[in-house]
């Protein structure tokens, strides 16, 4: 990935150079091969990367003493573009000092996983082309940055969501060694295989599950998601999978409102701000008795707190304390089950939030 980053940059300069010189000590019409160059280029390294790169065994070698995933590249810091979308692209360290301020056991950091690996869990060739540029990604991520070279966006942007990626699937792994493991980030829950949306670009969680598929041959896995919105990325790339249990709480009011996806959901319950905490988990704890059954062998936990009251996007009303009781909740029935579980940050966009992440977290692991 080092080199690809290298390569990257190396071409767009380069092409960029080659269309200022030429437009000075040629004509202006002469300068259009540098931008055409500029504009080509991704689709030569992209294939060569994609010919070149292998599938990888995905092994820890040394063991974690708690499964919780994190890497400081988590967080995203883009020159302070990221400022302007709501999201707190920082939440991640702020999560994680505050689990260290009390629990100082070794965690797990995770390396970026091969293309090749990516390839072979699903990911389609020609929408990682079409992220390589920037009029692509600002449609992606809702904002307007698509006068920006690609390759900035991919490395300030992209990259951090790539390796969240690899640390969900590196966190599927650990649950099943463990029982139980927390990726302090992804959930990129509106990204399928072969398209992204609202700031999700790389679809951690159809990853997961083909990586319990293809790696670890397991034949029922359950999607347990209580983010504010609709994970319509996943639920489209398991239209047709009856192995792939989907339970579903969220606001149908708002984005994404994706009906086609809404047919993957087995178990669906429409949250809003007149949900109050004891109405949420009583619904929560009598649909996990009824749905989760003995024989799942595996459940992705999307945590989203933007169902939080007070958050911009959510338009939900759960208190701190709410969150606090689903999460036990959720850790509780799986473990009362005997399932592994994988738990993953996804959505969340006030301060508040943070805080609230972090002490759930803390009472699940002490």
């Amino acid at each position: 990935m080092q080199l690809y980053t290298f390569i990257d940059w190396f071409f767009t300069i380069g092409s960029i150079i080659i269309a200022i010189l030429l437009g000075i000590y040629v004509n202006g019409a002469a300068c259009l091969l540098g931008l055409f160059f500029y504009l080509i280029y991704p689709f030569i390294i992209e294939f060569c990367y994609n010919l070149l790169s292998v599938k990888q065994e995905i092994s820890i070698t040394n063991m974690p003493e708690i499964p919780i995933i994190y890497h400081d590249n988590y967080n995203i810091t883009a020159c302070g573009i990221e400022k302007q979308h709501p999201f707190d692209s920082c939440k991640y360290r702020n999560v994680y000092r505050q689990i260290r301020q009390k629990i100082k056991a070794q965690h797990f950091t995770p390396q970026m996983l091969s293309r090749g690996t990516f390839l072979y869990l699903g990911m389609s060739k020609w929408y990682l082309l079409k992220i390589c540029y920037s009029a692509y990604i600002s449609t992606l991520i809702e904002l307007h940055v698509f006068f920006l070279p690609g390759v900035f966006l991919r490395s300030f942007l992209l990259d951090s969501m790539l390796l969240a990626t690899s640390g969900s699937v590196y966190g599927a792994k650990l649950a099943l060694e463990k029982g139980w493991a927390i990726n302090l980030s992804g959930g990129y829950q509106h990204a399928s295989l072969n398209r992204g949306g609202g700031f999700c670009i790389y679809p951690d969680i159809t990853l997961v599950v083909n990586y319990l598929k293809k790696y670890c041959n397991l034949k029922k896995i359950t999607i347990i998601d209580l983010d504010a919105h609709q994970g319509n990325g996943y639920e489209r790339d398991f239209l047709n999978d009856s192995s792939v249990y989907i339970i579903d709480f969220y606001n149908s009011y708002i984005y994404p409102r994706d009906r086609q996806a809404e047919k993957a959901i087995k178990c669906f319950k429409h949250i809003d701000k007149r949900t109050t905490d004891e109405q949420y988990i009583e619904i929560l704890q009598r649909d996990l008795e009824v749905n989760l059954k003995d024989d799942m062998q595996f459940i992705i936990y999307n945590a989203g707190t933007d169902i939080m009251a007070g958050d911009p996007l959510g338009n939900c009303s759960i208190s701190a304390s709410g969150i606090k009781k689903r999460d036990e909740l959720v850790f509780k029935c799986a473990r009362h089950k005997k399932i592994p579980i994988l738990m993953l940050l996804s959505g969340g966009y006030q301060k508040e939030n943070t805080f609230a992440i972090g002490e759930s977290i803390l009472q699940l692991i002490t």
